[in-house]
């Protein structure tokens, strides 16, 4: 990965100026955020539909796989390009970015599509009287792959998109940035499932707004972790 920062030129993203400026740039960009947050609640309806309005959960998830993975570092690409100031932004520039990290965002789908399809086969076990002490285990093993990849991701899809960086090299920076920096990950993942139950409970029409309110606090997190690694490494930068 390239040492030299995208976004040198802008204000400093600091754990002091980290709330600030992630207002601040969610303020001037909102118009593309909220555009990119509809393209990719567009691209989901499929896989949504198929899974909870059909109940055909597994081909939904899979379905899934092969839109929201590409679509969700679509809107990755597109927030991403905002917060560094790139206002010039068309509507072509989401699409250009969904093919162009489609490969990536087929694997980053089918990665989570395997704990997702797990548990909702383990589904049909729960109706049953006494359930399997397998099943649980099987269950508990679905959530800690899940809440493990969402670690990962918080830092893959803005690495992926600002650099352009392999499946490979994302995810094995994600490890070492989740880890180092657990609190970051803990908070941003806490949120993530305050509003995933928010728009359980509310309206699947929030997924218009929320997971993109949502990214824009997850890249600029990335950002400032990315800034500080490159601190250490380089002194006086």
């Amino acid at each position: 990965m390239n040492k030299t920062s995208p976004d040198k030129d802008l204000p400093v993203l600091d754990p002091n100026t980290y709330v600030k400026e992630t207002v601040l740039g969610l303020w001037d960009g909102l118009p593309r955020v909220l555009l990119a947050g509809f393209f990719f609640s567009v691209i989901s309806l499929p896989a949504l539909f198929l899974g909870l309005g059909l109940g055909y959960l597994v081909p939904g998830i899979f379905l899934g796989a092969l839109t929201m993975g590409p679509s969700w570092l679509a809107m990755n690409s597109m927030i991403s390009r905002t917060l560094l100031r790139e206002f010039n932004l068309s509507i072509l520039d989401f699409f250009k970015a969904f093919f162009h990290f489609y490969v990536r965002g087929i694997v980053l789908g089918a990665l989570v599509a395997v704990p997702l399809s797990s548990a909702a086969w383990s589904l049909v076990f729960l109706q049953q009287p006494a359930v399997p002490t397998m099943i649980w285990i099987g269950l508990v093993v679905d959530l800690m792959g899940l809440f493990f990849l969402s670690a990962l991701y918080i830092y893959a899809g803005p690495q992926i998109v600002i650099y352009d960086a392999g499946i490979r090299l994302a995810l094995a920076n994600s490890l070492i940035l989740a880890s180092r920096y657990l609190a970051n990950t803990l908070g941003l993942i806490a949120l993530e499932v305050l509003l995933g139950f928010l728009t359980a409970k509310v309206s699947l029409l929030l997924l218009i707004i929320l997971p993109a309110l949502w990214l824009v606090f997850v890249i600029n997190n990335c950002r400032m972790v990315l800034r500080l690694e490159l601190q250490k490494r380089i002194p006086g930068k």
